[in-house]
């Protein structure tokens, strides 16, 4: 289920929309964030963002972790590319002047 969902996700089109692609009728559960886990590096924020909101959860391992500068750069690269999502900026072009984010194109792109 994990594996199927992520193939979901990372997926350059979504059919629907962010606003109800996650909507169901759970009758008296309350609402869920949803959540991104598993494979994940500062490169896919972008679509994450756009596909499921600004409502979620962003789980890091080895995306963290494996930074080749180390754990503390790896969570900065991260932060740089959801600040470069949320000011409206190109990862590549925000990575210019932020070089931990650099350095994880530079690995994962």
């Amino acid at each position: 289920e994990v594996l199927e969902t992520n193939k979901v996700i990372t997926k350059s089109k979504i059919v629907g929309n962010n606003l109800t692609l996650l909507d169901q009728n759970w009758e008296n559960i309350k609402p869920i964030l949803p959540v991104a886990s598993g494979g994940l590096s500062p490169l896919q924020i972008p679509e994450l963002i756009e596909n499921l909101g600004k409502d979620i959860v962003l789980q890091f391992g080895g995306g963290c972790h494996g930074h080749p500068d180390g754990t503390l750069a790896g969570a900065q690269a991260i932060r740089q590319a959801v600040n470069a999502v949320l000011e409206n900026i190109e990862l590549k072009e925000y990575a210019k002047t932020h070089r931990e984010l650099a350095r994880a194109i530079d690995k994962w792109g």
